[in-house]
């Protein structure tokens, strides 16, 4: 079904709205799961959807629907029109956006991984298993997922936005036999095919779990500096600086970054952009999911806080134009894309790399510790604060690793840590929607029971 005709059909089928906007997108998506060292299951889906929104001065109804035939986006279209007429009105939203040219023109789309079959994924899923195994560590959970989205943006007032990206996400998890086993973890996210390598992967699985096998309980608690390896900060970040820089947020008091405009909110050290244009990362995007162009955005600069980012309702806010960051979509998900509502939000946070690799950096410390690998990379949005179960982490002097410890907690506030920056690696990963390195904070205490 064309997307095209889909979105004018809806567009027209919404009645007495004073302004409609439909958001049409289709989307292609295959998944191969591992479970207990076998492929059990192989999925292959295609889906189609829009989702409406009705302003009738400033009464907002909003309606999602998949889509068979025509008839179901009418029907959403139809939906969506009498949740207005129910809606209590805004107090600053009667506007949807009007049209302007993008600026950016990232390239996001893999043909390889657009034609995916399942077949190739069983292939590659199976190499992960097979090159851990070899190494004497069982893979008993994976999967790895390819899809392909395209989506439309079209209102009333002339927007008529397109976009396209592939998305390849992967997660498998590793075990080692006897009676107190390691486990290890690898993920991988990317519109890019070429950069899953499943025999590091599964080479870094069987390291890592062998790793924590070998770990023992630190003998007292450690008060050095710490850092923390891009795959689990990426997810830390992603929940702070993400929730702490929305503009929806900050309008509702939820940010500790609101009214800090202009303030010293990090270390001089630490600069923070949203980069919609970066081909590394799969939300990248001409235009964001209301059709406003997109740009490369300041976040925090030399540790200063430089902008927060906005939405259509929350620029109405303000009264002020929307900064292009209104989402639905996240960097893991290429099906029923066109389920989620829109907030303000960021596409890909990059946090600007050091000069020395890991290696360097760390052995320019007497002592510090690496945390490797945590039971779940969770931060307070609000306060900052963590306390995350350490599964694998090192304690090095001068770069050399003279213990690996486990069953500890991580400890501090993510917020405060990010003043008190150490040093910054040049080992730059794509985690989710954040690109960035390892980083070394002051702050963060390694707790043991």
């Amino acid at each position: 079904m064309d997307l095209r005709e889909l979105a004018d059909r809806a567009l027209k089928a919404c009645g007495d709205a004073s302004q409609a906007e439909v958001f049409a997108a289709s989307g292609r998506t295959v998944s191969v799961y591992l479970d207990d060292g076998r492929i059990k299951n192989v999925e292959e889906k295609d889906d189609i959807g829009i989702s409406l929104r009705v302003l009738k001065g400033r009464r907002v109804g909003q309606a999602s629907s998949t889509c068979s035939t025509i008839e179901d986006a009418e029907r959403c279209a139809r939906a969506a029109s009498r949740l207005a007429d129910l809606a209590p009105a805004s107090k600053s939203f009667d506007r949807l956006p009007s049209p302007s040219k993008a600026t950016l023109a990232p390239n996001n789309w893999d043909p390889l991984v657009a034609q995916l079959g399942g077949s190739t994924l069983c292939e590659l899923t199976s190499a992960v298993a097979g090159a851990a195994e070899a190494r004497g560590v069982k893979v008993p959970k994976g999967m790895i997922r390819g899809g392909a989205v395209e989506t439309l943006v079209r209102n009333t007032n002339g927007v008529d936005a397109e976009n396209r990206y592939t998305a390849v996400f992967s997660d498998f998890s590793s075990m080692t036999s006897g009676p107190q086993p390691g486990e290890g973890v690898a993920s991988y996210t990317s519109p890019w095919l070429e950069g899953l390598d499943p025999y590091c992967m599964g080479a870094s699985l069987a390291e890592q779990a062998m790793a924590a096998q070998c770990a023992t309980t630190l003998p007292s608690s450690l008060r050095i500096p710490v850092f923390i390896v891009p795959d689990e900060l990426g997810n830390m970040l992603d929940i702070l600086v993400g929730s702490a820089a929305s503009a929806d947020i900050v309008q509702r008091k939820r940010s500790p970054w609101a009214g800090k405009l202009g303030q010293q909110v990090a270390s001089p050290e630490i600069t923070i952009v949203d980069d919609p244009g970066d081909p590394r990362a799969v939300l990248s995007a001409p235009y964001d999911d209301e059709g406003v162009p997109t740009a490369v955005r300041p976040v925090v600069e030399n540790g200063v806080l430089r902008s927060y980012l906005y939405d259509a309702y929350s620029s109405s806010v303000k009264g002020q134009a929307p900064s292009g960051n209104g989402l639905r979509r996240g960097p893991h998900n290429s099906q029923y894309v066109f389920r989620g509502g829109v907030s303000a939000g960021h596409f890909n946070l990059l946090v600007s790399p050091g000069g020395r690799n890991r290696e360097q950096m760390l052995s320019s410390f007497d002592r510090c510790a690496l945390i490797e690998k945590v039971s779940s990379p969770d931060v307070n949005p609000v306060t900052g604060a963590f306390a995350l179960e350490v599964r694998l982490g090192h304690v090095l002097e001068h770069g050399t690793v003279k213990s690996s410890f486990k069953h500890a907690l991580v400890v501090g506030n993510l917020l405060e840590a990010l003043k008190s920056v150490v040093a910054i690696g040049r080992d730059v990963q794509v985690v989710r929607s954040t690109i960035l390195p390892t980083i070394g904070m002051e702050g963060i205490e390694v707790v043991v029971g």
